[in-house]
């Protein structure tokens, strides 16, 4: 909020809250002390900024806002001595400066202002004894608490020691403002000061906000035992890099800086994969020690290597907030007909459905309730009318790096003759060059990667149909059915038939009424109710223009075909 429209000590909200002071303000929002009437206890209220949904239209902050409340319940239901407690997300008007306004706010555990900055020492600790007494007493209860968060689906993506909380002498990981929610329009606004901490923040994060995972808090996590040793980071600490102890004399330092260096591997299929690999290692360092504590400094060079100061352009970024408004279904998934429907019924589907859904492969899935549409002719599936029940589509196409993710975990399934990858003796990816400059996929010493990570989070091409239904069946998902994506396509108002050309992230594609990108901006595989193969949408090179769905081999490939992932409401 705006220094002139804070909440004014003594004001309630929700009739229960009597707010005492603000006791901190960021881009998220403003965070205030306040009295919590029937349970008689102080707690802190988070009020989201207004200005994070001042780029969304209504219907936007409306879903938004939906996606955030599921979000927040399940982060509500995370019970952990190391976790700060969230009790709850509410919406009040409440009257400032003679003018009535929507505030939405979330209820937490309160602390005193001291955070994990405070138990370390801002030049390094010097002795082997010291650092290790640290990491115990801190560092391993802080790595439990985060795999408890993990384990919910839950990735918090701010990480600094300034976002652990101290209760007495216990860390408490706190602030979730950027791990709830992943849908958001893109601004152009300055990351580091408003949505995330460069110094701590992973490479693929700074690429693409909504495509972090664990790694990307391990990372985090990696850049604080760095600074355990070798001091708070400086304004000359490059962003986005592995670092490394710079004086790791003795066998103790060189088995923590293998630790530090892992964790903070740039390629985050390198990097330590889970708090509890990291936690593992780390006990291991702390009772097998490979030399015993000394009472000398554990030496480091009294002054850092200078780095070239890298100038930060502005970048698009994703706004995430906190929750969703109520339970019930948005309406904005109930859009105005296009100019060939002329009638959309909506039926009732069981108010239980959550709004989205996260797949055990990283896909956020909306929910698409059910309808009868009736077009004024016959469309071009011969039909004059389709029926479609309630389902769940993945918000983009599937990225290079969720494809990458997929292929390494299940190496033993797979056989790479050239620039062709097959699974159990299919055929499922190219991964040549067929786009001039563009070749994102490489298989290197028995893995794959993403070759540069820019190019992480645009949509997957030159996958088969077969490669499209084998990353869709390994996750427990579907492809979507050629009825689901015309139903889609038809009844947003705002379908276009703009192409954007490859590679282009996910997020550049436009977002449409129903928080989905890309419907018929890029050509995707489906399935037909016989079982069919079909590419809907944009046309590839060799399909025949202005034909939207066609039947295809599902054993082939095309360049600028990628595909997304469904699955059934009934299924859950």
């Amino acid at each position: 909020m705006k220094p002139d429209s804070r909440l004014a000590p003594g004001t309630t909200l929700g009739k229960n809250y009597q707010i005492i002071k603000m006791i901190g303000q960021g881009g998220m929002g403003s965070v205030y002390m306040a009295y919590d009437i029937q349970l008689d206890i102080r707690v802190a209220i988070k009020v989201i900024s207004p200005g994070m949904t001042k780029a969304m239209d209504e219907a936007q902050v409306k879903s938004t806002l939906k996606r955030f409340q599921s979000e927040a319940k399940l982060a509500a239901k995370i019970d952990h001595p190391n976790v700060v407690r969230i009790y709850g997300f509410k919406q009040d008007s409440v009257e400032i400066n003679d003018r009535m306004h929507e505030i939405d706010y979330l209820v937490m555990e309160l602390f005193a202002g001291r955070t994990l900055r405070n138990t370390m020492d801002v030049s390094g600790f010097e002795y082997q004894e010291d650092i290790g007494e640290w990491i115990e007493k801190y560092m391993i209860p802080l790595l439990e608490g985060l795999q408890k968060v993990h384990e919910l689906g839950i990735i918090h993506r701010d990480i600094k020691p300034e976002n652990f909380l101290m209760k007495d002498d216990v860390p408490k990981l706190a602030d979730f403002g950027l791990s709830l929610g992943f849908n958001f329009p893109s601004v152009t606004e300055t990351i580091a000061d408003i949505y995330g901490t460069v110094a701590y923040m992973a490479p693929e994060q700074f690429y693409n906000f909504s495509l972090a995972r664990e790694p990307a808090d391990i990372y985090s996590m990696g850049k604080i035992l760095y600074e355990v040793v070798e001091g708070k980071l400086s304004d000359r600490t490059k962003p986005f890099k592995q670092v490394k102890l710079s004086n790791p004399d003795t066998d103790y330092l060189r088995a923590l800086n293998s630790i530090i260096m892992a964790a903070t591997e740039e390629n985050p299929n390198q990097r330590i994969g889970s708090a509890r690999e990291l936690k593992s290692r780390l006990l291991q360092l702390i009772h097998c020690p490979v030399s015993q504590p000394t009472d000398q400094p554990a030496s480091r060079l009294t002054t850092k290597k200078a780095a070239v100061l890298i100038s930060i352009l502005a970048l698009l970024v994703l706004i995430p907030l906190i929750l969703y408004l109520s339970d019930e279904p948005s309406s904005s998934v109930r859009p105005t007909p296009a100019s060939d429907v002329e009638k959309i019924t909506s039926r009732a589907y069981p108010d239980t459905l959550e709004n989205t859904l996260r797949s055990e492969g990283g896909a956020l899935l909306h929910l698409i309730p059910p309808a009868t549409v009736t077009f004024s002719s016959s469309t071009i599936l011969g039909l004059k009318e389709i029926s479609t029940e309630p389902f769940y589509l993945s918000d983009t196409p599937v990225t290079n790096q969720q494809y990458v993710n997929f292929l390494n975990q299940n190496l033993g399934r797979i056989r790479v003759v050239e620039s062709e990858v097959y699974l159990d003796e299919r055929l499922i990816l190219k991964i040549s060059e067929k786009i001039r400059g563009y070749k994102p996929i490489v298989f290197e010493d028995g893995r794959f990667f993403v070759q540069d990570p820019m190019h992480s989070s645009c949509a997957v091409l030159m996958v088969t149909g077969l490669g499209a239904e084998s990353y869709a069946r390994y996750f427990g998902l579907r492809l979507p059915r050629v009825e689901e994506w015309y139903y889609v396509m038809k009844t947003d108002t705002n379908s276009t038939r703009e192409a954007l050309e490859a590679p282009v992230p996910v997020l550049s594609y436009r977002l449409d009424k129903y928080g989905l990108r890309g419907i018929n901006q890029i050509a995707e595989w489906g399935r037909t109710h016989t079982g069919g193969f079909v590419i809907m949408g944009q046309s590839p090179s060799d399909m025949i223009e202005e034909e939207i769905i066609i039947e295809k081999d599902a054993t082939k490939y095309y360049t600028d075909t990628s595909f997304r992932v469904a699955r059934d409401a009934s299924t859950d």
